[in-house]
């Protein structure tokens, strides 16, 4: 690889890694108890519910909010809080990729009524 290849990854590699920090610290707010307690509480107030479904929706909603920031009417590049906003975004996308994995990972495949599964 070339210098500027190996900036680019390092770049990246080096910011993958502040994210994954920056998650941790602010999920130690919501307590070892219940870590999707901020989506949870959201899902509540929005929906009346805590379903799998309306926590992911209100991830979205939450993300939603970044992606208006940074591809709202004037925003550059030079925005101050552009950054910031990236990685928010970056954070709940993976936050919900979870949510996505963890559901599919506890379905069951159920039985067909005339007992084939399908």
């Amino acid at each position: 690889m070339n210098e500027k290849t190996n900036d680019f990854t390092d770049s990246c590699s080096d910011k993958f890694n502040e994210l994954a920090k920056l998650f941790k610290e602010k999920n130690k707010q919501y307590g070892d108890k219940d870590p999707l307690a901020n989506f949870r509480n959201g899902a509540m107030l929005q929906y009346g519910d805590d379903s799998r479904e309306h926590m992911y929706e209100t991830a979205k909603s939450y993300c939603l909010k970044h992606v208006a920031h940074v591809f709202g009417a004037g925003q550059t590049i030079n925005e101050e809080k552009i950054s910031e906003s990236l990685g928010d975004i970056a954070v709940y996308c993976i936050i919900m990729q979870y949510m996505v994995d963890n559901k599919q990972a506890t379905e069951t495949v159920k039985p067909k009524e005339n007992g084939n599964e399908y």
